[in-house]
């Protein structure tokens, strides 16, 4: 939507109308999955969408009116009328009913009006306004994305909601007037009421007429008019479409009237005029966003710089919030002078740490150059040493004499380094020419994930905001795009690396002590501290990869591909985009009359969960999955990975240790955890991973090493006699639900016992079993009480779980890894069966993770204890990737197999199984 504002100012200023349920709602679902939480570790989505939403619509309409609609508490007229009137809804979670008076207190300390009347909802408060707003004739424009209100559209009234085409862009909304509800629901507004009385909603519970879809009623509509007239003709109307309307005529008018809105309930109001935003008080409101922990809007709800020293509005706001967000500020000092350095690190000898940050001219750890390093011995002090010419100044420290000093700190075991995101710094010192660090290291960020691991962001400026009060200057504020950090002029640099290090080092002292009050003192020293250095040394060597192989691979999924489309062609009978949803509905529901399953906001879906469903019957939902599947791999993978690899033709992937809240690792740039397992497509992909000339590549893979977690944890003794008795454990569990001899148990029933061993363990349903196994509903539920019976041990572990979650909030693992889950005591049910499923799956995937940390770190101690010449390349999942010269892969092997199959002592054994080969789609 380009243009809000409407153009000259008019007697009568246009009026903008927040539906603010529909804003609420949709705010706190869009951060579902990690959900932004304040200062007391509350719940703050709902209200940092909200204020992002109304910030925006301020920025836009300036001299307009704007105005909240909000539902009363209780029932309404609707729900006398029709008791089961959204009986259908699940309770809305509890942490958004929380935040639904904090967005009221957002608008109130702005001053933008808030309207709520007893016994009606917000739907009937906006048609009273619209009604004043035509009577008036003033522009008028509905901030919500509810069909309902379509209805009131035309006549200088809009409905602005998410943009479809660029919900992220600088158009994130868009005007649906008159022309736009024609185009998008085949009828005129006005006869939106209708259409819905036929078609009723779910969501609410609006009957409508059973039997009557979309394209019925639309057909319905258009043919007749309204209502009314359909049912004045439905003796013309002949058939089936004529006898559900005659069954359903009540239901129809039922319907009707509870759609209907009503247009003249009585408004606690002056007037419109009243609703102006021309004097609104964004600094108290900025005050409260920053209290809840919301600096990022707070900030630009001030003009300028926000909460930055240069505005006073700031400076007011920082001495007004008290143990609100600061500026941090400090005695911080540029340092050239080699003997002034050493100096510096001779008392961090004495205290025995130091904290450091290395400012670069790039953020890629291979090419970047040092350009200045930052010390911090004590909080509120700070040095800075430039290693090269800034904007303003040519003197500069000698790197080399400079790096001679730093020696005395990564090369002393009883030294520790301090920093944020300290992979980055060895890394930066690695490519600098140190070599095996020594020292001890303590990482900020990794130590805030371990206390909070479902946060959406570990930045400084974020953690230092939401745990310090604290602000430093960004980035952004002082590198314009297309600079570097040479281009800062030296007292800035001084200023921004300086605090960097100083937050980092009050960041440490505050979360050491929260690192005891959650027990992950161990986790945090024994696995994922010495885990760092593994995986930065891991990143530096890289694995070797063959670009021509993936080149010609390229080439035969191009051919593929168009083999696919083309054969999609000839059985549709005409060419479509098979990349459109849109296009592929019309061929699918239309076209192929197909049964359609849940609908969009662009119609029917056709995700891959449809499709499946769709391709057992049809044979085009079949080809077009294989479509996409291709599409992807080539243009994710094997496009890519072809250009990835740098002089010496090695890839180089950035593993992150903060990546997922059960502590499994994740990849980046690229992304090697998600290359397919079973496909053939993945394991091709995988053969372009070679070994250097005159090397192997070693695989050791984990057998089932969920499975043994949960045999262990759970204590079941049926789980535990399988694995100890080295059987079969999913040709043990078939015979067990089937009843059968475990000799007779075939490849489908195997199957199926593989998929129920490991569904369980995340909180799998019948629905979801049933669908997998493409079994009835019933049958599904039938295994999975049998599976219970089979392996009661189980059950009751499962139980104990999500009873321990509810009682103290988290789940954790065999090493005390804790999740938080914020959901499990929840009156929803989707939410709260969400959280049992995070309660049961974290102890589980979150104890193997944590025990392919250990063996990793056992194993590469052993291999600088042994001066192997293998190197550690890769760590996917439960798999570790080594590479070794050819005539050492026998003895490594065994060393391998040894180290991770002794990592930690079971109830029950662990088993790894261990190949190689010159290339890495060898292995199983």
């Amino acid at each position: 939507m380009k243009e809000l504002t409407t153009g000259e100012l008019k007697p009568k200023d246009p009026l903008y109308i927040i539906d603010a349920y529909a804003l609420i709602y949709r705010s706190y679902f869009a951060f579902i999955n990690k959900p932004l939480k304040n200062p007391n570790g509350q719940n703050i989505s709902a209200l940092f969408g909200f204020a992002r939403t109304v910030l925006y619509f301020i920025k836009n309409i300036k001299t307009s009116c704007l105005v909240a609609a909000y539902d009363p508490k209780g029932q309404t007229f609707r729900h006398k009328k029709y008791p089961l009137y959204k009986i259908t809804r699940q309770k809305a979670p509890e942490d958004l009913h929380a935040q639904v008076p904090l967005t009221e207190e957002f608008l109130n300390a702005l001053g933008i009006g808030i309207l709520k009347v007893d016994n009606y909802e917000a739907d009937d408060i906006i048609a009273s306004l619209v009604k004043i707003c035509k009577q008036e004739k003033r522009e008028c424009y509905i901030i919500s994305g509810d069909k309902d209100l379509l209805q009131l559209v035309g006549e200088g009234v809009w409905e602005i909601r998410q943009s479809k085409k660029n919900s992220t862009g600088s158009e994130p909304y868009e005007k649906i007037g008159y022309d736009e509800v024609k185009a998008e629901w085949g009828v005129e507004p006005c006869q939106i009421l209708d259409l819905l009385s036929l078609i009723g909603d779910k969501s609410d519970n609006v009957p409508g007429v059973s039997g009557i879809g979309d394209k019925g009623a639309v057909k319905l509509i258009t043919r007749f008019g309204s209502l009314d007239e359909i049912y004045k003709n439905i003796a013309a109307i002949e058939g089936i479409t004529g006898r559900k309307l005659a069954e359903g005529k009540e239901s129809a008018y039922l319907s009707r009237d509870l759609i209907t809105l009503f247009c003249d309930i009585p408004l606690n109001m002056e007037s419109i005029d009243s609703f102006s935003i021309k004097n609104i008080d964004t600094k108290s409101a900025a005050l409260m966003l920053l209290r809840e922990g919301i600096p990022s809007i707070a900030k630009e709800l001030l003009p300028e710089d926000g909460v930055r020293r240069k505005n006073k509005d700031a400076e007011e706001i920082d001495v007004l919030s008290g143990n609100e967000i600061n500026i941090i500020s400090g005695n911080y000092k540029t340092v050239t002078a080699i003997d002034e350095v050493k100096k510096i690190i001779d008392r961090a000898l004495e205290k025995k740490y130091i904290t450091l940050d290395f400012e670069t001219n790039s953020l890629d750890v291979r090419t970047a150059i040092p350009l200045g390093i930052s010390f911090a011995l004590t909080e509120g002090e700070a040095f800075y040493v430039p290693l090269a010419a800034c904007k303003d100044s040519n003197v500069f420290a000698s790197p080399a004499e400079i790096k001679k000093i730093l020696e005395s700190i990564f090369y002393n075991p009883d030294f520790t380094v301090i920093a944020h995101n300290v992979k980055f710094d060895l890394e930066i010192a690695r490519a600098w020419g140190f070599g095996i660090f020594k020292c001890k290291i303590w990482d900020t960020m990794l130590a805030a994930w371990l206390c909070d691991p479902a946060r959406a962001a570990y930045n400084l400026e974020t953690l230092s905001a939401f745990y310090l009060r604290l602000k430093g200057i960004s980035f952004s504020q002082i590198v314009a795009k297309g600079s570097t950090f040479s281009d800062v002029p030296i007292d800035v640099a001084t200023q921004y690396s300086c605090e960097d290090s100083d937050l980092c080092l009050r960041l440490k002292n505050f979360l050491e002590k929260k690192l005891i009050t959650i027990d992950a003192e161990k986790l945090f020293y024994q696995i994922e501290m010495p885990l760092l250095p593994i995986l930065a040394e891991m990143e530096t060597t890289g694995i070797k990869i063959d670009p021509e192989y993936l080149r010609k691979y390229g080439t035969e999924l191009a051919t593929d591909i168009a083999k696919i489309e083309n054969t999609t062609y000839q059985t549709v009978g005409h060419e479509f985009n098979l990349s459109s949803p849109k296009q592929l509905q019309e061929v699918l529901f239309n076209e192929r009359g197909l049964k359609p399953g849940k609908k969009t906001k662009t119609g029917y879906s056709t995700d891959v969960a449809v499709l499946e469903e769709l391709a057992a019957i049809d044979v085009v939902p079949e080809m077009i999955l294989r479509h996409r599947t291709l599409s992807k791999l080539k243009s994710t993978y094997v496009d890519t990975l072809a250009n990835l690899a740098d002089n010496e033709g090695r890839l180089h992937t950035s593993f992150n240790q903060t990546g997922t809240a059960t502590g499994r690792l994740s990849s980046r740039d690229p992304n090697l955890q998600n290359i397919p397992i079973r496909e053939e497509e993945g394991r091709r992909i995988r053969e372009a991973f070679i070994a250097e000339e005159g090397n192997v590549l070693i695989s050791a893979d984990y057998n089932q090493i969920e499975l043994v977690v949960l045999a262990h944890l759970s204590g079941d003794t049926a789980l535990l006699d399988a694995f100890t008795a080295g059987k079969d454990v999913h040709a043990r569990t078939a015979a067990l639900i089937f009843g059968i001899p475990e000799e007779s148990v075939d490849q489908t029933q195997r199957r199926m016992a593989k998929t129920i061993n490991f569904g369980v363990m995340y909180g799998m349903s019948a629905f979801r079993l049933s669908n997998e196994l493409s079994i009835s509903r019933s049958d599904a539920s039938n295994f999975i009480d049998a599976y219970f019976k089979t392996y009661s041990g189980v059950r009751k572990y499962i139980d104990g779980l999500i009873s321990k979650a509810e009682e103290t909030g988290y789940a954790t693992t065999l090493f005390g890894r804790r999740r938080f889950i914020y959901g499990i005591n929840s009156q929803n049910k989707t939410e709260k069966s969400g959280a049992c499923r995070i309660a049961v799956n974290t102890p589980i995937q979150g104890s193997a993770a944590d025990i392919v940390k250990l063996a990793m770190i056992n194993l590469d101690a052993k291999l600088h204890e042994t001066k192997s010449p293998a190197r550690l390349l890769l760590q996917v999942h439960d798999e570790l990737i080594l590479e070794c010269p050819k005539e050492n892969a026998k003895e490594i092997s065994t060393l391998v197999g040894s180290v991770m199959e002794n990592a930690v002592s079971l109830k029950i054994p662990l088993r790894v199984t261990i190949e190689t080969g010159m290339r890495w789609g060898d292995f199983h």
